[in-house]
């Protein structure tokens, strides 16, 4: 077959099938006979990613195990990961292991998926690529630590891509950034915000979405050529065609600019460009500094937004009344946000949009895409949501069966499903969200749990009636991508950690929240970050188990951690001012040398806010220094914030609030000794006058407040570890954050 006779997506299907094909003779299966395409780009494509044929499939070595970053512990220990097919739904969160696992079960499992593929199947592009993220995400083929999926679709992209010149020197890389999303997600206040904010986010994961299907569109290419599309971000690999590849990226950056302008007062701003790479640098660590060019580009393109829109802004438009959700003052009728309350808040076409899009999110589960010229068979009675992207409408289904009735749809979208049995057409693919959401139990209401029912859970059972509001993202996400691999750096690592840290975010996170029915709203979780709301215990709880769902499954590589902030609102507090509040928190958080939480006006490592029980000093990763000044080898009952709210909590009813109070008081006593400490820094009374005030100042007033506690109490053998632990220096600092907690956990008023 002359290679200008293959079309990129045969050149993609051959890979994938011939992939497929390999699991099967791994298995012993009896295969249908496939005329695998012998093309020079795929020979050439091999080459470059080191496919050999007598490669064996085995267990996966943890890729996050290869991560270092500069400063930061190497990895010791070798994890592998479990291996399992993903579940239909709700995966469960993979821990890795340290011993090699055994695939007897697993061998199992995707034989019998392999064994029901027919031919028509096996030409279903979009089908063959999910099926081999779901049993193929978890062994490798070659090198230890690439996952046989990522593996298989690296070598169809890079195919692809040498197609039409297979001896290419260099090779093509598209990168978008989408702009304003804190803008336009965040800065709105109004009567039903939440559901209006995860709509908000919904969108813009939709508009990511279409601009990366224009560019495949466009640029003629497969979708397993999109190395990473979400959160406002994405990036194809495409061919050597400068001039081509330009014109493209610039007519799509224009055709959304211009739609952002008119549409959303350039709210948004879509940075879109191209890059070439050598194309020996895709198996190398001379990838990373290829692939910087291309956030360099964009950043260039972000310094001068709307510079071919220019007049618009500039041109005189009347104003009208201000939209009392987001502000904007261009609209000449507003109206209710809430069609169901005439009182609600004046609303703009856009907000009012998104708080019924908010009400109707809850039950998606599949999205179907469609040029607007072609709509108009489209069932109108049919209660769907619409969505206005250009060019495109995206119609909301609750029904998988009555989405795919939908005979005009060119693309349709099945969230968070992995059940091959929905895919039998081509037009059919996955999107993952993460969308977890508890629903609203309020009588003539509909989509997600509100603000005020939050706060109300919280004052029913005791607590404090507050909202809460996390933010967490990754740490040195730039430099695990452009360094922590180092030499060991190629195009299927990268496709692989992008893709991994994306299913942490978008999908186990979802699956942890639902296993504990926990009362949150995920208002965004992507590739590396979330921002998430819901009852204020509820959201630390649930903070605590993603970190430590993280670090296990990065194998505790203390290169690849979390940083977070939690702030607390009533139920009528700005949003806009919350989101700012927690991400200050964040901030303070990433300035604790990362790896850190801002909670209750403080920030200790998460190791500090979680704590120990039982321990020896020694085991804890605190400063040597600091450690001989305190005095080494001390045993703690307790240390840390949280084991001793477990603790008092488990004998609440034993200690009065006054107890708390003086903590609380002690601590703050505490504080200002230290700020005054500090200011006369030059004239200190002895070098350690500082320490002596941080962790000795304490115990005076804590050995009085121990002591006129009831005797009923300091004899209760469960206050013992309490009141020692108390007493020591090693606890001195976490008084504040204990006494709040434990104010916030006893106080419904």
């Amino acid at each position: 077959m002359n290679n200008t006779e293959v079309t990129n997506h045969q050149i993609a299907l051959s890979v994938l099938q011939e992939g497929i094909k390999k699991l099967a003779q791994w298995l012993e299966l009896d295969f249908p006979s496939l005329p695998l395409i012998q093309h020079q780009s795929i020979i050439k494509a091999k080459e470059i990613i080191s496919w050999k044929e007598e490669s064996e499939f085995k267990p996966l070595n943890l890729l996050f195990d290869s991560i270092h970053i500069q400063n930061y512990k190497s990895q010791e220990k070798t994890h592998y990961s479990p291996s399992i097919v993903l579940k239909n739904s709700f995966p469960i969160l993979p821990s890795p292991v340290l011993n090699i696992p055994e695939m007897a079960d697993f061998k199992t499992q995707v034989k019998e998926i392999i064994s029901n593929f027919n031919h028509e199947d096996l030409s279903n592009l979009s089908l063959l690529n999910l099926c081999l993220e779901k049993i193929g995400s978890h062994i490798s083929y070659g090198e230890n630590d690439i996952a046989y999926s990522d593996f298989i679709k690296s070598l169809a992209m890079i195919a692809v891509s040498l197609n039409n010149n297979p001896s290419a020197d260099n090779i093509g890389l598209i990168g978008g950034d989408l702009s304003g999303i804190q803008n336009f997600i965040y800065t709105i206040s109004a009567d039903g915000a939440l559901k209006s904010l995860r709509a908000r986010s919904f969108f813009l994961e939709l508009v990511t979405a279409e601009i990366t299907q224009q560019l495949l569109t466009e640029l003629n290419l497969p979708p397993t050529n999109i190395i990473y599309a979400g959160g406002g971000n994405l990036y194809i690999l495409t061919n050597d065609n400068h001039e081509e590849n330009q014109r493209i990226s610039n007519v799509i950056k224009a055709r959304f600019n211009d739609w952002f302008s008119k549409s959303y007062q350039g709210k948004m701003f879509l940075a879109l460009d191209y890059v070439t790479l050598p194309v020996d640098s895709l198996s190398s660590d001379q990838l990373s500094q290829y692939w910087q060019k291309i956030p360099q580009k964009l950043g260039s393109q972000k310094q001068q937004k709307f510079s071919n829109q220019i007049r618009d802004f500039l041109a005189p438009k009347p104003s009208y009344e201000s939209c009392q959700v987001c502000h904007r003052d261009d609209q000449v009728k507003l109206k209710p946000l809430n069609p169901h309350n005439l009182d609600s808040s004046s609303a703009c076409w856009v907000c009012r949009t998104m708080f019924e899009l908010g009400s109707r999110l809850f039950k998606v589960k599949a999205i179907v895409r469609v040029k607007r010229a072609k709509n108009r068979t489209f069932d109108r009675t049919e209660r769907v949501n619409k969505i206005v992207l250009p060019g495109y409408e995206y119609y909301l289904y609750e029904s998988i069966n009555k989405a795919l009735s939908v005979d005009n749809a060119e693309t349709i979208f099945l969230i968070n499903n992995w059940d091959l049995a929905n895919y039998k057409e081509e037009k059919i693919k996955p999107i993952l969200l993460g969308n977890y959401g508890k629903k609203t139990e309020l009588e003539n209401e509909s989509g997600f749990m509100s603000a005020s029912e939050m706060t109300e859970i919280a004052r029913k059972s005791g607590k404090i009636a507050r909202v809460a509001y996390l933010r967490m993202d990754v740490d040195n996400l730039g430099k695990i991508f452009a360094q922590g691999l180092a030499e060991k750096l190629n195009l299927p690592r990268l496709a692989s950690l992008s893709r991994q840290m994306t299913y942490f975010f978008k999908v186990y996170l979802n699956t942890l929240a639902t296993e504990k029915n926990y009362n949150l709203l995920f208002i965004y979780a992507g590739g590396d970050d979330l921002f998430i709301s819901g009852v204020w215990d509820e959201v630390i709880d649930f903070a605590f188990q993603i970190y430590e769902s993280f670090r296990e499954y990065t194998g505790y590589n203390s290169s690849v951690t979390l940083s977070a902030g939690i702030s607390f609102a009533g139920a009528k507090y700005p949003l806009y001012q919350s989101a700012n509040e927690s991400g200050e928190a964040e901030e303070k958080a990433k300035g604790n040398g990362r790896d850190s939480l801002g909670l209750f006006g403080e920030v200790f490592k998460w190791e500090e806010w979680l704590g120990k029980e039982n321990i020896n000093v020694n085991q804890l990763e605190i400063d040597d220094n600091l450690r001989e000044y305190l005095g080494g080898n001390v045993s703690l009952s307790l240390f840390g914030v949280k084991p001793f709210v477990d603790a008092l909590q488990n004998i609440k009813d034993s200690y009065s609030r006054n107890f708390v109070q003086n903590l609380l008081a002690t601590a703050k006593i505490q504080e200002q000794k230290i700020k005054e400490v500090e200011k006369k820094k030059a004239t200190l009374t002895y070098p350690q006058e500082i320490d002596d005030v941080k962790y000795f100042l304490h115990l005076p007033k804590i050995a009085y407040t121990l002591a006129r506690l009831p005797s009923h109490i300091q004899n209760n053998p469960q206050f013992e570890p309490i009141k020692s632990s108390l007493k020591s220096p090693y606890n001195a600092r976490y008084y504040s954050a204990i006494a709040t907690w434990l104010e916030l956990l006893n106080r419904s008023s």
